[in-house]
Parts: C-alpha cells; structure tokens; sequence
C-alpha cells in the first residue's frame, strides 16, 4: 500500500484526496467551535437538539470546503494538461478552476450545499480579497507613477529612490491608514443597518449584536446576576 504513495502515477489523485481531506478537517474544527458557542450563547430549549445543531453545522462546513478542494484541485490537473491551457497558463488554470469550483459549490446554482454557509465563506472571502486587492493596487502604483514623498528633511524624493527598508515601511503606513478608515466606514454602516434594517445582516452577526448591544431592557438582581455568575 505504500508504493502507491509514492507512486507518481497516483500523485494527482492523491493530492485532490489529501486537499479534500484538509478541507474536511479545517472546516468540522471551525464550524464546531463556532457552533457551538453560538448555540449555548444565543439560543435556548433541549440541550440535545442543540448539539444535533451542532454536529449538523459542523458537516456541512466540512463538505463545503471539501468539495470545493475536490473540484478546485480536479479542475486544476484538467486544465494544466497540454490539451487544454498548459503549464505555462498555471495562473489562469487555477483562477478558471476557481470560477469553477465555486460556480459548483458557493453560487447556489445547483443549490447541492447550505446556503447559509457559502454565504459566509464567501463574504468572509471577499473581504481578504478586497484588502489584498488594494495592496496589490498600491505597489503596482507606487513601482510604475513613482510617486514623490517629502522626508523628514522637507526634501522631495522619489519612490524609486528609497531604500527597502524606507518603501517598507511608507507601505506600512498607508496600510495602516487605509485600514483606519476600512474600519471605521466598516462598523459605521454595520451598527447603523443594524438600527435601520438589521434583518438584512448575516444571521450568525445580528445574534450577537443583538446579546451585546441590546440591554436597554435587560434587568438584573444583583452582581452576580449581572455578571452571569
């Protein structure tokens, strides 16, 4: 059984296998742990359909993300091949591939998986795609205009013209801004959909919102009431 292991002939197989895996695993362990708190938290009612809850959640997570790595991985190995895009394409096979795989699991299309969940890996997704976007954006920017910057001798100097250590860390500073004012527009439009329309949120986030901002009729006995103790 070992030498199909390291048989390179069972190689592509067995990393679609391996992916698949992974996927099952990484997913059942964070929706568990996700689910879990969320159903002792926010809800109430037998502790036994609870935990069905639970375990429920926890597979449909895990197959989402197996699937996808299924289908993703699959995808790849077909379209690399020299009958199709070739090695050469890599990049675009695994952005078609991509498209692929989630056309079959996240877009609903098929509606094969939980709605709920592709909703929240795929928003989850978009923002890190978002982020890196504009990082992306910024250093082809910065690398092709070469912009001028005033250092701290009042002196205009060029992008280009900064060691490595000095365009590190100009990055990092307009990361950093950028991510202040992400957040602040972020959380602005969270907490004011939440007061207009707040059944337009995720699920999962108006619960929570809903246990941490909602006292205004919450009443307690004493300090170990109010503290939950």
């Amino acid at each position: 059984m070992s030498s199909v292991l390291t048989n390179p002939l069972y190689r592509p197989l067995l990393e679609i296998i391996r992916s698949a895996r992974n996927g099952v695993v990484y997913g059942g362990k964070l929706r568990f742990s996700h689910a879990l708190v969320i159903n002792l938290l926010y809800k109430s009612g037998p502790l036994l359909p609870r935990l069905k809850s639970v375990v429920e959640a926890t597979k449909d997570h895990a197959s989402v993300l197996a699937a996808f790595a299924i289908i993703y991985n699959l995808a790849v190995k077909v379209l690399q091949n020299d009958t199709f895009l070739g090695q050469k394409n890599l990049p675009l096979c695994k952005f078609i591939a991509g498209c692929i795989g989630s056309w079959i699991v996240y877009s609903g299309h098929f509606n094969l998986f939980h709605g709920g969940i592709t909703h929240q890996i795929t928003l989850y997704c978009f923002s890190r795609v978002m982020i890196a976007a504009g990082k992306i954006i910024l250093d082809k920017y910065l690398t092709c205009a070469q912009p001028s910057f005033v250092n701290y001798q009042g002196e205009s100097i060029f992008y280009k013209d900064l060691n490595n250590h000095q365009q590190k860390k100009l990055k990092n500073l307009i990361y950093d801004k950028s991510w202040k004012y992400f957040a602040i527009l972020t959380w602005g439009l969270v907490m004011f959909i939440y007061d207009y329309q707040p059944q337009y949120l995720q699920s999962s986030l108006r619960h929570s919102m809903t246990y941490i901002y909602d006292v205004e009729m919450d009443t307690w006995n004493d300090w170990r009431d109010f503290f939950g103790f």
